[in-house]
């Protein structure tokens, strides 16, 4: 009894000046500043709102901390629920008044509502720390303005303090992971706080955080570190934030030489060995200047290059953005030209194709978010107007940057012009030999130019690139013409590049880190004696970067240079110095051991790698200005399927027979198919009539997905194996008659057998409608795989796309709003400001997915998108959205075919030109 009247004391230390707001609907409020033992950084505070009737379906705003002392820090707030007893659960009313009928209502409708909300709002609370151990006020607000001013009176006592800390720690890390999953940009700032947090609150990290995902299949784990996989990225960042290993024990303070080791071996790679390849085959001039090891992206005229610049321009310089906005800006096309200072002027467009007789983008890597190993190529038709051209363009861009230098480097016993920026944002060389020009942000592409040139070892050359040209021969005269060679794609998971790449991430995190732990720090007024930011030495001592920070094996660190911080061997994020620039000659045990299980992997499983043939051609539509079509042809030659596992085993052999589908079918595809389940070689097929489909959640769970289905306007069919449908599992295939050649199967299926079809779909209009057209046709072209999506403009499938792809545009937005809600909050960022230091954060601009700008309403101190029409984003998609993707997408085919020596996939797109809101 005494406990509880002390704890009751306690939360009713706030007393004067508070008031509420009729929006809280508060009752008594309860609050107490609590401060700890004698060695801790802070006090925690606690204010409760009691409500006076309980909020049931959607949650309140949350509510915001702030304090003219600028003593509040880390606030967290939550909604205190309890559960809402279930009629089932309620004693039994006695009769008389309908009360019996009353409640076997209520009991019906809790068993048909499985939507209806199980907890209720009963009151709400804010959490935070403070400094000082005098009086303070502080206040609430939940958007619709203010809830209160309180004063609050600190006390000291360890349990009380213990309690609370611990409650609000596992609170903020909650709201910390619930906003990472929502939002669509890199959780710096969240991963940051609760690392730096832990550390100076002594609370131990959340599970989340310092869980390490079985990254399963080693080679899986490679491709996902080469495709910049967020997971990847965010595991690094965690662990370096909170000063971790891979295995989450404390890393080393500082790497002595002698624990360092040399480079471990790569794969032990088997060559491929071509079929046979005529001695005629063609293969362009620029090829042969081409290393071998390089990718190489062939535009061919300089037109097709325009048309390229003009296709990304349309959506932003960012292809990407034609699918969906990210919740951040991708800049890479522009930043890469911006690097090697190549710029398309209205004058370049008019000289260009006078000048230059061919064109490819090469490269080893195109890691263009981080800095790629890249350049561009051109064949001069006059190299005096070229080599003028881009000579006066490059002392343009020296003289007008101070920050910028032009001078004459050598390599390999060349002269080379070089324009660069200490901090690498303009590193471009550009080298001439023999009538072409390389323009490259890398030197030892430069110097691999010019030994191609002298020794003739080209990609031209090889045997792979020659098959590649006698299957997709220059005649074809593609737009765009792309070669993934053996030698590129092995150099990609050579020790040198997978640790450099490793080391990369860290080196980001390390200057993503940097900058915010300054911004904490000057938050909680932790500043230099003469008021500028700490430095990293400083930061360390006080706590707001790990010990280990910068201790990397490379020697490499960073500096701040004016707002910007660099790492001082690969420069500024975004344009870092390419990783074949990189010299590495040892590494760390931990590396070591991390490549040699990849390698071991890839020599046993992968130890060859196929080449990649992509080409594309962009044809006019006749009759109608306003289209293209672009055909895309992709191939793998040659191949050795054993690789890729089951699921190359389960393809039959390419056929020249096709299905005839409905009319009325906007999606169709099949398959050419031969498994022990299925049985001989036989087609599937499957179509999808015009309709609202059911959402994606309702396919989750066994229950969900039946019910989905049975709504679903669609058929699955097989041929000229009918017997096929009956290998279903669970007996689905079989079934009693309905009527000439029709059954109902289990679980309320209809079944259509004759002609050698076998059809399936819950609704038999749907069988009847479509059996009429269904036919097996020969059609000349093999194929293992056929698909079509008919045009989406008008139809029904069109407003499902357009809402699926709104919902998941509205939460990214609605969630980017939030971060900087939190950013403003967590780290005393003013509005004015807030835009600028995430954009220094995260290293990109941050971006309304929904396609709005982020602006902060003076009134409501939050927030908002100027896309939401509100103060949210609406539930359905407004009269005038149309999601990127329905913009241009107006139908399309595609093939597959899986050969004993290749694989081979076509696709072919309607799109709709300058359909760009």
């Amino acid at each position: 009894m005494r406990c509880l009247r002390f704890t009751f004391a306690l939360l009713c230390v706030l007393l004067p000046q508070a008031y509420a707001s009729p929006v809280a609907r508060a009752v008594d409020v309860l609050a107490a500043a609590v401060l700890g033992p004698g060695d801790q950084q802070y006090g925690i505070a606690t204010i409760e709102l009691p409500l006076a009737s309980p909020i049931i379906g959607e949650a309140p705003r949350p509510l915001t901390v702030s304090s003219d002392s600028g003593r509040v820090f880390y606030p967290v707030s939550e909604d205190v629920e309890v559960r809402i007893v279930p009629p089932s659960e309620r004693p039994v009313p006695e009769p008389g008044n309908g009360r019996l009928l009353g409640r076997l209502g209520k009991l019906l409708r809790e068993i048909t509502d499985s939507d209806a909300p199980t907890s209720q709002i009963v009151a709400r609370r804010a959490t935070f720390l403070f400094k000082g151990t005098t009086p303070f006020r502080v206040r609430l607000a939940d958007g619709l303005g203010d809830v209160g001013v309180y004063e609050l009176k600190p006390t000291r006592d360890a349990a009380v303090f213990g309690a609370s800390t611990a409650r609000w720690w596992q609170t903020y890390a909650a709201n910390a992971k619930q906003q990472i999953d929502a939002g669509d940009y890199p959780p710096w700032v969240e991963s940051y706080l609760v690392a730096m947090l832990s550390g100076r609150t002594g609370n131990p990290l959340p599970t989340w955080f310092t869980e390490t995902k079985d990254q399963g299949d080693p080679l899986l784990a490679t491709l996902k570190y080469l495709g910049g996989a967020e997971a990847v990225t965010q595991e690094v960042f965690r662990r370096t934030a909170a000063g971790l290993t891979d295995v989450n024990l404390p890393a080393e303070k500082q790497y002595e030489a002698s624990e360092l080791v040399g480079l471990p071996e790569g794969p032990q790679w088997q060559t491929a060995t071509p079929g046979p390849i005529d001695d005629d085959v063609v293969t362009e001039p620029i090829a042969s200047r081409v290393p071998p090891e390089c990718f190489y992206l062939r535009f061919g005229e300089f037109n097709n290059y325009l048309w390229f610049l003009d296709l990304a321009q349309e959506y932003g310089g960012d292809v990407g953005r034609m699918v969906k906005l990210r919740g951040t800006e991708v800049q890479a096309t522009a930043r890469f030209q911006r690097q090697i200072s190549v710029k398309i002027n209205q004058l370049s467009r008019t000289l260009g194709p006078t000048v230059v007789l061919d064109q490819a983008v090469i490269g080893r890597d195109l890691f263009t978010s981080d800095g790629a190993t890249m350049g561009v190529i051109m064949k001069s038709a006059n190299a005096f107007l070229l080599r003028s051209s881009l000579t006066s363009d490059r002392s343009n861009r020296a003289r007008s940057d101070d920050a910028v230098t032009l001078k004459t480097v050598t390599i390999a016993g060349r002269e080379v012009s070089f324009l660069a920026s200490a901090d690498n944002s303009v590193r471009s060389f550009l080298a001439e030999d023999d009538g072409y020009f390389l323009i490259t942000n890398s030197e030892t592409l430069v110097r691999r130019f010019f030994e191609v040139g002298q020794s003739g070892e080209s990609l031209a050359a090889t045997d792979s690139f020659r098959l590649s040209r006698s299957l997709v021969p220059i005649s074809r005269d593609d737009t765009i013409f792309a070669y993934f060679s053996p030698e590129m794609l092995q150099r990609l998971v050579s020790p040198e590049y997978l640790i450099e790449l490793r080391r990369r991430s860290s080196a980001q995190s390390d200057v993503a880190l940097v900058h915010l732990a300054r911004l904490a720090a000057t938050a909680e007024g932790v500043v230099a004696e003469n008021g500028d930011s700490l430095g990293v030495d400083e930061l360390i001592e006080k706590g707001f970067l790990p010990l280990s920070f910068g201790n990397r094996s490379d020697g490499s660190g960073v500096i701040s240079v004016g707002d910007q911080v660099i790492d001082t061997l690969r420069g500024v994020r975004g344009t870092f110095l390419p990783i074949a620039d990189v010299n590495i000659e040892s590494v760390t045990r931990e590396e070591y051991d991390w490549y040699t299980r990849i390698a071991r992997e890839y020599s046993e499983r992968f130890p060859q790698l196929d080449p990649i043939i992509v080409a594309l051609r962009r044809d006019d539509v006749p009759g109608d200005a306003t289209m293209e079509r672009i055909s895309i042809h992709a191939e793998i030659a040659p191949l050795t399927p054993e690789k890729y596992g089951k699921w190359a085993k389960q393809l039959g052999p390419p056929t020249s027979v096709a299905m005839r589908f409905a009319p009325d079918d906007i999606v169709a595809v099949q398959a050419h198919v031969a498994s022990a389940q299925i049985g001989p070689p036989t087609h599937l097929f499957a179509g999808i009539k015009d309709t609202f489909p059911p959402a994606p959640d309702q396919f989750e769970g066994i229950l969900k997905t039946y019910w989905a289905l049975r709504e679903l306007p669609a058929y699955l069919g097989a041929w000229p194996q009918p017997g096929a449908l009956d290998r279903l599992p669970l007996g689905l295939g079989r079934g009693r008659p309905v009527g000439p050649g029709m059954s109902k199967l289990i679980g309320g299926l209809y079944r259509y057998t004759g002609g050698g079809f076998s059809v399936l779909s819950f609704q038999p209009e749907i069988l009847n409608s479509t059996l009429p057209f269904l036919e097996a046709t020969d059609v000349g072209q093999p194929a293992t795989v056929r698909g079509r999506v008919g045009s989406l403009l008008g139809s029904q499938l069109e407003g499902w796309v357009n809402n699926e792809l709104y919902q998941n545009a509205a939460q990214a937005s609605r969630a980017g709003a939030e971060f900087l809600n939190q950013f403003s909050e967590q780290l005393h960022v003013s509005p004015e400001q807030a835009i600028d230091n995430v954009t220094l954060v995260l290293g990109v601009p941050l971006q309304c997915p929904l396609g709005g700008q982020y602006e902060y309403d003076q009134l409501e101190k939050r927030w908002r998108s100027t896309a939401w029409n509100g103060n949210e984003p609406l539930a359905v998609p407004p009269a005038d959205y149309v999601a990127p993707l329905l913009n241009w997408f107006r139908g399309g085919t595609f093939t597959m075919s899986q050969y004993s020596d290749r694989l081979v996939a076509d696709v072919e797109i309607t799109v709709a030109r300058g359909a760009v809101p």
